[in-house]
């Protein structure tokens, strides 16, 4: 069928679009109702009156203004809301054709079915509607039978397989209707983001598939136009093929079309892949031969077989030639991540793939997972908190010396950690910090991952080698717990209140309960004395760059900016260059309320950057008490308040319980929140601010205009307070 020439004041649709879960935060999912909305608007555009439109949505707080001004008589997409609507509520609708779209999480659950899940869905609890009932309903008596000749489904939800430990905590999908298909005639063209295995794709708070599909059914025309939806089709695949892709590398949209006349096919979405450089035809040739030789005497059955098997881990349809060729079979396999491991490992199973070919999978596609593998890791690294992956991370960074790995989504660390691709011949570097961690570790996740890559191991033929390295990550661990809980080394400066010609001052060194005097100045002293005192006294201890040097100081003296203090032996160079410098202060720490600052500061352990709350710099000193008291759960604040103002705002943040402040020390500062937040990397844990200031302060030497040279830190840990009063009167 091409154009469809039609009355729009004849159509009818339902939308659903689920955001927010009866679960954790992270279920929650920020884009289904501008998608609804878009697709409201588009369908109103066309002619379809606004009476003619149910919408059912569950938004998150920030979007229920923009939805309720959009559709104020939206209802709940809870599973009842939404098993009235499409068994009751459209049996009477006087219409020609039906539009259907839905938005949200989707998975893939037990029995191979398609679960849409509801709101009402938790962590331990999966409940969803099965998708392709809503194929079923249409064609039954919950619609009229002499009415709506058309329908056209749209689900934009992923179909992902569910990680292994979540699996059994599914339930199997609830179909709309087990009634008859009276109507198996009515035509129905169903389009949906992806195909079975495969994610659906978030940007920008939209569904990928959703924008560009909005895009060309803008670019079909207007009120009244015919539509193809064939060639609405054609446009989202062309819309992809131009942008460029986002996320992971690893994700490939797909779109998954059954057309009027039932017909279905299934595309890749995104740029067509680059033709393969010399190296790599070389690579596939051999990885063709490989597979034309194991698929043995029946090749063409065994070709279908292993198709078949594949066909739940690929995110793209198998290649339509019959018989299957080894060389089809290949690029298949190209045309997904982790597609020729895949190929290779079930093809050969259950030995393991020649040294040779897997050099070759290497080559071709930069991965060593099985897509199963690969699914599974994200799973086990997603179980796992933000200091669990953080943790993982740096071992990756002390064993072969990555650094900034992203640990906050399973995902991009999982990326990470398997572009260290081994030699053919040696242990995967990813199982080998699996490994560590897991020893280290000791959690039920880290049993789980121990199980995976022994798995990995065993597949590869190289259980003996993990074997060992699991031995040496045992004794490893044994001696991390023998040395006890790791202790920071700090160096503590108090200086006391300014009494015209100087001030006195102590330094000293702590570790753990270790507390050592390195310096006591009870005779007045300029600026200047103090910072050549501590020169000499840090030039004589040992140096590690993350020695945490803290400055304890009254609240009229934060704006000191010590870490610019430069030192002059052997080279010239600032304190905050070579050491993490923060400011402590303990004054307005009343002890009644000593646990809102020691509750703020629990926060930091696990918090990151982008947690720190903005108080932007017009603010009076009541407005900041007002919000830094809305925000007790905040680990801190940052700002660019001018310096007549800050007096104040230090009393407000340390009277607060405020632990941990960041402003820029220029009079008037001229630097926004946003690049405030990118000078420090929103991604990155709080715990590692101190150091991060440290690196921009590094960078910041050269040039005295750069913002890093000027931002300060209030970093008041108050479990490392002042060692007990120094007897400022002996001798």
């Amino acid at each position: 069928m091409t154009a469809v020439e039609h009355d729009w004041r004849r159509t009818h649709a339902v939308i659903v679009a689920v955001e927010r879960y009866n679960g954790s935060e992270e279920l929650n999912l920020d884009g289904p109702v501008h998608d609804a909305i878009g697709m409201r608007n588009w369908l109103t555009g066309r002619g379809v009156p606004p009476g003619n439109i149910q919408l059912l949505a569950s938004p998150m707080e920030r979007n229920r203004e923009a939805l309720a001004a959009a559709h104020p008589d939206y209802r709940p997409a809870e599973r009842r809301d939404v098993r009235e609507v499409f068994r009751d509520g459209l049996r009477e609708i006087d219409g020609d054709w039906l539009w259907i779209y839905w938005a949200g999480h989707g998975v893939q659950a037990p029995g191979g079915g398609w679960s849409l899940l509801y709101p009402e869905t938790s962590d331990t609890d999966l409940q969803g509607l099965d998708a392709d009932s809503l194929l079923d309903l249409v064609r039954t008596d919950h619609l009229p039978w002499d009415g709506v000749d058309r329908v056209t489904v749209i689900v934009d939800a992923c179909r992902r397989a569910l990680p292994l430990h979540t699996h059994e905590l599914a339930d199997t999908p609830q179909p709309l209707t087990k009634a008859p298909q009276i109507r198996s005639d009515r035509r129905v063209f169903w389009m949906r983001a992806c195909q079975a295995g495969a994610v659906a794709m978030e940007q920008e708070g939209a569904g990928r598939f959703t924008s560009a599909l909005l895009r060309q059914l803008e670019a079909a025309g207007g009120a009244g136009a015919a539509l193809d939806l064939d060639r609405v089709g054609k446009g989202v695949r062309d819309d992809f093929a131009q942008r460029p892709a986002t996320g992971s590398g690893r994700q490939y949209p797909t779109m998954h079309v059954i057309d009027w006349d039932q017909q279905e096919r299934t595309d890749r979405l995104g740029p067509p892949a680059p033709p393969l450089d010399p190296e790599k035809r070389r690579f596939r040739e051999m990885v063709v031969l490989e597979a034309a030789g194991l698929l043995g005497a029946d090749p063409a059955g065994s070709a279908a077989r292993v198709a078949a098997r594949l066909c739940e881990q690929f995110t793209t349809g198998p290649p339509t030639m019959t018989p299957l060729p080894a060389g089809e079979l290949v690029d298949w396999a190209l045309d997904n991540p982790h597609g020729t491991v895949t190929l290779l490992a079930e093809l050969s199973a259950p030995v393991p793939v020649r040294a040779e070919i897997r050099k070759a999978c290497h080559v071709l596609q930069n991965q060593w997972l099985t897509r199963a593998e690969y699914v599974e890791l994200v799973a086990l690294l997603g179980r796992l908190d933000e200091r669990g992956r953080y943790d993982a991370a740096e071992e990756a960074r002390a064993l072969f010396g990555l650094v900034d790995l992203a640990f906050h989504d399973p995902a991009a660390l999982a990326d990470a950690l398997e572009e260290l691709l081994p030699k053919p011949d040696q242990l995967p570097q990813l199982l080998r910090v699996v490994e560590r961690f897991a020893a280290v570790d000791g959690g039920a996740v880290a049993a789980d991952l121990r199980a995976w890559s022994l798995r990995c191991a065993e597949r590869l033929g190289m259980k003996g080698q993990l074997k060992e390295r699991r031995g040496e990550a045992e004794e490893y661990a044994e001696g991390v717990e023998a040395a006890g809980p790791a202790q920071e080394q700090r160096v503590q400066i108090r200086l006391h209140p300014s009494n015209g010609p100087g001030r006195a001052y102590e330094v000293w060194t702590r570790r753990g309960e270790d507390v050592n005097s390195l310096a006591k100045v009870d005779t007045p002293a300029s600026l200047e004395e103090i910072r050549d005192g501590l020169e000499a006294v840090l030039s004589a201890q040992p140096y590690t760059p993350d020695t945490l040097v803290e400055f304890f100081v009254p609240s009229t003296d934060l704006e000191l900016a010590v870490h610019r203090w430069q030192f002059a032996r052997p080279v010239k160079r600032h304190l905050g260059t070579d050491y993490p410098v923060v400011m402590r202060c303990t004054e307005f720490r009343e002890p009644q309320r000593h646990d809102l600052w020691k509750g703020r500061w629990k926060r930091v352990g696990t918090a990151a950057t982008r947690d720190l709350r903005w108080l932007p710099g017009d603010m009076d000193c009541g407005e900041v008490y007002a919000v830094v008291q809305q925000t007790v759960d905040a680990p801190g604040a940052m700002t660019a308040t001018p310096s007549r103002a800050r007096a104040d705002l230090f009393n407000v943040c340390l009277f607060g319980g405020v632990p941990v402040l960041i402003w820029h020390g220029e009079a008037e500062p001229a630097i926004a929140e946003d690049e405030i937040r990118k000078l420090l990397g929103e991604e990155r844990p709080l715990r590692s601010l101190p150091q991060r200031l440290r690196e921009l302060r590094s960078d910041s030497d050269p040039y005295r205009s750069h913002h890093g040279r000027h931002m300060s830190l209030l970093w008041d840990d108050p479990h490392h307070p002042l060692p007990d009063q120094l007897d400022l009167s002996a001798p």
